[in-house]
């Protein structure tokens, strides 16, 4: 059929090998995962019942608690400081802080018009009384 030279048949020989040898490592590295770690990808672990045992945390994760606002004494520049509360929400606040008299409870927090409950649950633990 083909009238090859023995080197010809040789080179021929070679490069069906090298091909095949590519498709099996090409197919080999389709099915290997890679993942890719960085120390910032972890975050917390839910805390269960205050132990901090057995869970994973960041570097930056500090056990340290941040500072509430105080909803009786903020500014509406400091209420924007709050997740998803901007200049009017925060002016709401304070206008319903000026009528009402100062919040007796973070929970009053809900009688301000566009704080749904949502947005409660998203800053609530962000805010306080005293």
């Amino acid at each position: 059929m083909f009238n090859l030279e023995k080197r010809e048949k040789f080179i021929l020989l070679a490069l069906l090998a090298i091909l095949l040898a590519g498709l099996i490592l090409g197919l080999y590295r389709k099915k290997t995962t890679y993942v890719d770690i960085k120390s910032n990808n972890f975050a917390p672990l839910e805390e269960s019942s205050g132990s901090l045992t057995g869970q994973a945390y960041s570097a930056e994760y500090s056990l340290v608690e941040t500072p509430r606002i105080n909803i009786n004494e903020s500014d509406a520049a400091e209420l924007m400081k709050l997740k998803g509360v901007g200049k009017v929400l925060a002016g709401r606040i304070v206008e319903y802080r000026s009528t009402n008299g100062n919040f007796r409870s973070v929970e009053e927090l809900r009688k301000v018009k566009g704080v749904g409950k949502k947005l409660y649950e998203k800053i609530k633990d962000g805010v306080s009384i005293e």
